[in-house]
């Protein structure tokens, strides 16, 4: 039995290991007016080559490295030069600290490949145009170092067709061994509004299978692949600005009637409500909560009180500028809740910058008029309201 065992690790020891390959595409928000997400994914090599494909495109390069057998000719296509890339994929990323989840779709637009061909270099396919679901692009041959660079898009990169090459100067039949030492492609990565998105870092990855069948499918006579499957990681990093203002005085709010006390001090009716608004500037790229605390809590609502421990309740309301939305309507004199737990919610419908926005302290009719039966006395009390972009 332990000879058999042994003779079974020696035979298994001989088994080639598929190798998984990794690629990461990163992009990042800073909180910018434009609400986009820049791109900073190392770029592909066919971005020294031809730096005009590159301006305002995302490119990366890929560890994906074979050699090929192909046929001038062939009747078959998968025995010509070929290659076939992965449809529109759906993508999904989490943030690494509350587990929320987003979803994007990723579209491979082009494709870039050196291709080295050793012997009768004059007859590489990849003399000739790249056709099918590929359409023309670039190619650069350096006869020096036998190898031709070439770059391509997909006619439809939401579903590509399979592409192929041929060189119209080489005989039918001809036979040409290449080896593949370097893979970039150019991507469309279609993400969620950054200013829908909570701070922090998102993550997520797919994986695509390589080889006959496989999402990166490159035909027959395919040896030495450097890997059976390629999973490329996703990392999104979301910084937000958020900034109030508000301006000096504002930490103390004077509640009055409309138009002061003088009218009523004239014998003019009690007052209905006294109240003080205070505005300020917004700067918000992103979801933010709001909450209050209460130095003397009253219910749902703060209170202010007299030196006679005699107390009454203080609304106090938020109004935020017109891009921003509480479960999806405007944000428009809404009371704000007590503590942290019940906090409320905003979402950015886009960027908001430098625009206006005000606090409400308002105390309603039965609350001035049992402040009425206590002339000469000062009601106050503190109330802290809190705009909390950590989500």
């Amino acid at each position: 039995m332990l000879r058999w065992a042994g003779a079974a690790m020696a035979i298994l020891g001989w088994l080639p290991m598929a190798q998984a390959l990794e690629v990461t595409i990163s992009a990042e928000y800073r909180g910018g007016g434009s609400g986009r997400f820049v791109n900073t994914t190392p770029p592909a090599a066919l971005c020294r080559l031809w730096s005009g494909l590159c301006n305002g495109k995302s490119t990366v390069d890929v560890p994906i490295a074979y050699s090929k057998r192909s046929q001038q000719s062939a009747g078959d296509l998968r025995d010509r030069y070929y290659l076939k890339l992965p449809a529109r994929k759906q993508v999904e990323v989490f943030h690494e600290l509350s587990g929320e989840m987003r979803r994007m779709n990723f579209d491979i637009l082009s494709v870039s490949q050196q291709v080295h061909t050793p012997s009768n270099f004059s007859y590489s396919p990849l003399q000739g145009d790249v056709q099918g679901g590929c359409s023309n692009g670039n190619r650069l041959s350096s006869h020096a170092a036998r190898t031709v660079t070439f770059h391509t898009y997909m006619r439809q990169p939401q579903a590509p067709e399979p592409c192929w090459a041929s060189y119209s100067w080489a005989p039918d039949g001809h036979v040409d061994n290449s080896d593949v030492s370097q893979m970039g492609l150019s991507f469309l990565l279609d993400i969620p509004p950054p200013y829908r998105l909570a701070a922090g870092i998102y993550r997520g990855s797919r994986t695509y299978s390589i080889g006959p069948g496989g999402d990166f499918d490159f035909g027959s006579g395919v040896t030495s692949l450097s890997g059976d499957s390629l999973t490329v990681n996703f990392v999104l990093d979301v910084q937000h600005a958020f900034i109030f203002e508000f301006p000096p005085g504002s930490e103390r709010a004077v509640l009055e009637p409309k138009g002061g006390w003088q009218a009523w001090l004239g014998g003019a009716a009690a007052p209905s409500q006294l109240y003080r608004d205070l505005p300020f500037r917004l700067w918000s790229t992103g979801p933010f909560k709001v909450y209050k605390t209460c130095q003397y809590t009253l219910g749902d609502q703060c209170g202010i009180r007299n030196q006679h421990n005699d107390q009454v309740p203080v609304d106090i309301a938020l109004t935020l500028p017109a891009g921003i939305r509480h479960q999806g309507r405007p944000v428009t004199r809404l009371s704000l809740p007590t503590g942290r737990p019940a906090a409320l919610q905003f979402e950015s419908m886009q960027p908001t910058l430098n625009r206006g926005g005000q606090l409400h302290f308002s105390v309603a009719r039965n609350g001035v008029q049992a402040m009425l039966k206590q002339p000469g006395t000062t009601y106050s009390g503190e109330a802290t309201v809190i705009f909390d972009a950590e989500l």
